[in-house]
């Protein structure tokens, strides 16, 4: 029985990914975050919280397409905001050959993110 879609969620404690941040600094940052989303989350009064947002995201889409083994580059998930502002992820080719993504898949993504936590759903159609 083929499943034509796959869910993953994860949240994020606000507190940890701020540590992480403070601790590890640009090391902590580069490996897991584009250029583009360092820009934008530095930008925000709220920084950590959309630092904690993108990382649940892409844990999330780790989780929807099954885990698997091996270590993965957070920083070939990249978390865009649309036209609207509305968030989406990129892969490009590479990273899906890398986190072996089929071709095809498409993501929905939504998060949220408030003082203590940061949360993110993906929907990953096959």
């Amino acid at each position: 029985m083929s499943i034509p879609f796959e869910v993953g969620v994860d949240i994020v404690s606000v507190s940890r990914m701020r540590l992480a941040i403070e601790r590890q600094g640009q090391r902590f940052l580069d490996r897991v975050f584009t250029t583009d989303e360092q820009i934008y989350c530095e930008a925000k009064r709220n920084k950590y919280e959309n630092y904690a947002a993108r990382f649940a995201a892409k844990e999330a889409l780790i989780k929807a397409k099954g885990g698997g083994p091996g270590r993965y580059a957070f920083s070939a998930i990249e978390v865009k905001r649309g036209q609207y502002g509305k968030p989406y992820l990129f892969l490009s080719p590479r990273a899906r050959k890398q986190l072996a993504v089929p071709a095809q898949a498409e993501f929905r993504l939504t998060m949220a993110h408030e003082r203590d936590f940061a949360i993110a759903t993906v929907m990953m159609a096959v």
